[in-house]
């Protein structure tokens, strides 16, 4: 394995970094393909907590028919270990939906006094009804879109939803429903979706939580619900870097496609990715297929990357620049047999997996099963390029398994929804363990 190289940003003092990692630094000048890795580290402030920027969290909570008994009963739990990691300077609101929507709490200062008005609210939900999810989660927004800007700075707004079934009321087209997730999140409000159970399109509420700019989390059973809150609550209160926005300038040439599941545009020779808020301590990293045409010899023009966010605690643009090391045009026998970046490789060869297992499991629910196993086996073979690591082996072992699945028959709920949350997971990034390269 080689030491990989990478050309970081040098600024110490900005709380967010951006590092350029090559799958080697050469390229064939009749032609190549390669990995391109770029890591997001947001690192933790040095101030205390207490200088934190206000949160105003929104929840749309399900009290539908097939939330009775243990669902609804650890939903109320969950939302009560919530309002503890909240104080007077947050803003909390509760909408429930069935049929119908109402409003249990407007959005208001998160006092004590809220907070046991509300407990007490929690305690008299019932449920009936069918899932009209966008109407609920749409008036939990308009909660947080009608909030005052902060004072000097930024509030942190988030919508949490939580569902246990199909949206069968008002908007139910997935595109519809990205799409006003994606304009949400261009207006500051952030779409975190939770889904109970194995009864909900675990393909929408990925895409809501990816557009809308925040977490998707499965949870497969409802005792499960306080930590995965905890832990949404404990990112909101250490945001570094809010709508942070990644641009990649390539040159003549060349063109790249990411691989991680984030929105992307592309005009001319620049992609835009919009990212997910970015809690202290956490990272990402965004891989990229560069593909690039003949060249002649010397090195290569340049490519530049830029971050720009929100800084939350005093609402100013933060921008910064990474050059990218300019790769060496050389001939293809010598690009063959250049060193290569054990790290990247095995990054690129995951993710690339992941995008195959995504698109597998939306096969899958279209019932298109064969074509589902086809590419599950394909992200196999994707696979069993990249260097033996353990998460690899892994993947691999989960890829086969899911290739020789049945094609007469879909997959298990449960399966469907743990890759997919598995995937989003990893794919946005998150906190790194203390041992990961």
């Amino acid at each position: 394995m080689t030491t990989p190289t990478p050309n970081a940003f040098a600024g110490t003092d900005q709380p967010i970094s951006v590092t350029s990692f090559w799958e080697r630094p050469v390229v064939a000048r009749d032609g190549d393909e390669l990995a391109l890795m770029l890591r997001i580290a947001a690192h933790e402030r040095p101030t205390a907590r207490a200088d934190r920027a206000p949160v105003d969290l929104a929840f749309a909570l399900d009290r539908s028919g097939s939330m009775a008994g243990e669902k609804i009963r650890l939903v109320k739990e969950a939302v009560t270990v919530a309002l503890g990691q909240l104080d007077d300077r947050d803003q909390i609101g509760v909408v429930t939906f069935d049929s119908e929507v109402e409003m249990l709490q407007p959005l208001a200062r998160a006092t004590s006094g809220t907070k046991a008005v509300l407990r007490s609210v929690l305690d008299r939900i019932d449920v009936r009804g069918s899932t009209y999810l966008s109407g609920g989660w749409l008036s939990a927004c308009q909660q947080l879109a009608m909030s005052p800007p902060g004072a000097g700075g930024t509030r942190i707004q988030r919508t949490l939803l939580l569902t246990d079934g199909l949206a069968n009321m008002g908007i139910t087209d997935p595109g519809q429903l990205t799409t006003h997730a994606a304009e949400l999140r261009a207006r500051g409000i952030a779409t975190t979706t939770m889904g109970v159970g194995d009864h909900f399109d675990e393909i929408l509420l990925s895409a809501m939580a990816e557009a809308g700019g925040g977490n998707f989390r499965y949870i497969g059973h409802p005792s499960e619900l306080s930590g995965f809150f905890a832990n949404e609550l404990g990112d909101l209160t250490s945001i570094v870097g809010l709508r942070p926005r990644l641009q990649l300038t390539l040159p003549i040439g060349v063109r790249a496609y990411l691989a991680n599941a984030f929105p992307v545009s592309r005009v001319g020779k620049t992609l835009t990715i919009d990212l997910r808020d970015l809690a202290g301590g956490e990272t990402i990293d965004l891989i990229f297929t560069v593909r690039a045409g003949p060249w002649s010899t010397g090195p290569t023009p340049p490519f530049v990357a830029r971050l720009t966010w929100i800084d939350p605690e005093s609402g100013t643009s933060i921008e910064i620049d990474c050059p990218i090391v300019r790769l060496v045009r050389v001939g293809a026998d010598e690009a063959a047999t250049a060193p290569r970046d054990d790290m990247v490789r095995e990054r690129a060869g995951l993710e690339r997996a992941a995008r195959d297992h995504r698109e597998a499991i939306r096969l899958d629910r279209e019932g298109r099963y064969e074509e589902s196993r086809i590419r599950f086996r394909s992200a196999g073979q994707v696979l069993a390029a990249a260097p033996r690591t353990v998460a690899v082996v892994s993947q691999i072992r989960i890829s086969e398994e899911l290739a020789s699945a049945p094609v007469a028959a879909p997959l298990a709920e449960r399966t469907r929804k743990e890759r997919i949350a598995y995937h989003a997971g990893h794919s946005r990034g998150g906190r790194r363990r203390p041992d990961a390269p």
